[in-house]
């Protein structure tokens, strides 16, 4: 027997399918990190960039308006960066993830209207206090029932998550707790009859009763007095004492006196109360801009994922069992966990894992491919077993290896096959790509949720936001109709 047919005929495939695994373990290590050099001298920035994290969805402390950022927060962290000499980079992400990027070292600081808590300080580190909030209770119009915390007990109360309220209202067990995104949502849930009262901080409340939600009013005073802070790391004590120190010259230079008047001084009120009818052009044009990048994700991620997918299913037919077995693993481990948590590890825990700081776009680009060649994997090998055996059994008859017959015979029936669930699973993976506005990643949804707080207008932007959806996705779900029908004329 020649040295020639001791060879496996699957060698060549299952090198082609090794090759695939290592570049993009190489793509995980060593492609696309994000993390600035930071200056040694944590306390001396001159001509350094200073990386702060917010959350522009709670005006008027931070909001998009324009495509910019705008609010009292975004113009202190510009006066604190000039204090220090450098320049500011800001990152747009979602609360939630706000903490974990910060920990991660995605950037140095974040202010985003946060509270000073114990719970907060065990885990973060705080400026000095820069300003003084209160919670406050916001109920229907027309609602006596309610006045105030105490009368809110029995009956469901909304809150945005992962804010102080959820503190609040901790003390006051019987009060049944909804959880939103953003704090407009639990504004429009009150006024459809779904809540008894919001909870929230007092500014933002009434900024948002000044600005379009018609019908609802505070129920009592202030809850509590809290107090706003700029978070950092921990350990990062020289930055804490440069920052400060910058808080503390803009006190007594007035700097900081003019910027809370601009916001919350008597013209201020009374601009708010000025209703602005919602600019049509504006809000359709910042939705085609997200359109833009979540169609740009996804396309990207099949690009990635389509022959990844197929190189796993091809590796769990292989004899070489460890290689089997590590696809199988891995169409398990991606098909078993939520895509959300998948983008979060990448992008938040792989920094302190591994060292590995990827850009916002890569992280979310290689966990919608990833996560997508786990489902085009079973797809595939789906297809792959719908096709009859006995042509295998022929064509190896006539003398070709496995891997011809898997070439020439088996994969084009296969592909065939697939075409209609493929293409479902790009619609799939288009409305998924909704998940990395987590990572800051300002796609359709995340830019819907910019502008209904931006606006207070939720009703008016959420149906805008599902007809971009619609039409992304109406030309896929044509083309998945006509490849069905076309192939069911053909069987």
């Amino acid at each position: 027997m020649s040295r020639h047919r001791l060879c496996s005929p699957w060698a060549p495939l299952r090198g082609r399918v090794l090759s695939c695994l290592a570049w993009g373990l190489l793509v995980l290590v060593g492609l696309g990190c994000g993390r600035q050099d930071a200056p040694a001298d944590r306390s001396n920035w001159a001509g350094k960039t200073l990386r702060i994290g917010t959350d522009a969805t709670y005006p008027p402390f931070e909001s998009v308006k324009d495509g910019e950022l705008v609010g009292f927060d975004i113009e202190l962290g510009a006066l604190v960066a000039e204090e220090l000499g450098a320049k500011v980079a800001w990152t747009n992400t979602s609360f939630d993830g706000v903490f974990p990027a910060l920990m991660a070292g995605k950037f140095d600081l974040v202010i985003s209207a946060v509270t000073i808590t114990p719970e907060r300080q065990q885990r973060l580190g705080f400026s000095t206090p820069y300003y003084t909030a209160g919670q406050l209770v916001v109920v229907r119009q027309g609602d006596t029932s309610v006045t105030g915390i105490e009368t809110l007990r029995g009956k469901t109360a909304g809150i945005q998550i992962n804010t102080s309220a959820a503190l609040v209202l901790e003390k006051y067990p019987d009060i049944q707790v909804r959880q939103y995104p953003s704090i407009d949502l639990a504004l429009q849930d009150l006024r459809n009859g779904n809540l008894a009262g919001v909870v929230g901080d007092g500014p933002t409340l009434r900024y948002f009763l000044a600005h379009g939600f018609e019908g609802l009013r505070a129920a009592g005073g202030l809850l509590t007095e809290e107090h706003y802070g700029i978070a950092l790391r921990p350990d990062d004590t020289a930055l804490r004492e440069a920052v400060d120190g910058a808080l503390q010259r803009l006190r007594d230079n007035g700097r900081f006196a003019a910027l809370e008047e601009r916001y919350f001084g008597e013209a201020a009120q009374k601009a708010q109360a000025a209703r602005a009818e919602v600019p049509w052009g504006k809000v359709a044009w910042r939705l085609a801009q997200g359109l833009g990048l979540t169609l740009g994700l996804t396309l990207l991620a099949l690009v990635s994922g389509l022959p990844l997918g197929l190189a796993v299913a091809l590796g769990r037919r292989v004899r070489f069992k460890p290689l089997s077995w590590l696809c199988a693993a891995y169409v398990e481990g991606l098909r078993g966990t939520p895509l959300l948590v998948q983008i979060i590890f990448i992008y938040y825990a792989l920094p302190q894992l591994l060292g590995v700081d990827l850009a916002p776009m890569l992280a979310a680009v290689l966990a919608l491919t990833l996560n997508s060649a786990a489902y085009v994997a079973e797809i595939f090998r789906a297809g792959i077993a719908s096709v009859d055996p006995g042509q295998e059994e022929a064509a190896r008859a006539l003398g070709l290896s496995r891997a011809q017959v898997m070439r020439h015979v088996i994969l084009p029936q296969a592909v065939r096959n697939v075409l209609p669930p493929l293409t479902n699973e790009g619609i799939a993976l288009l409305k998924d790509s909704s998940l990395v506005s987590i990572i800051g990643m300002a796609e359709l949804t995340r830019a819907g949720q910019e502008l209904a707080s931006q606006l207070a207008a939720p009703l008016a932007v959420w149906p805008l936001v599902a007809l971009f959806y619609l039409m992304a996705t109406l030309p896929l779900t044509r083309l998945a109709s006509a490849l069905e029908k076309r192939l069911h004329r053909q069987a």
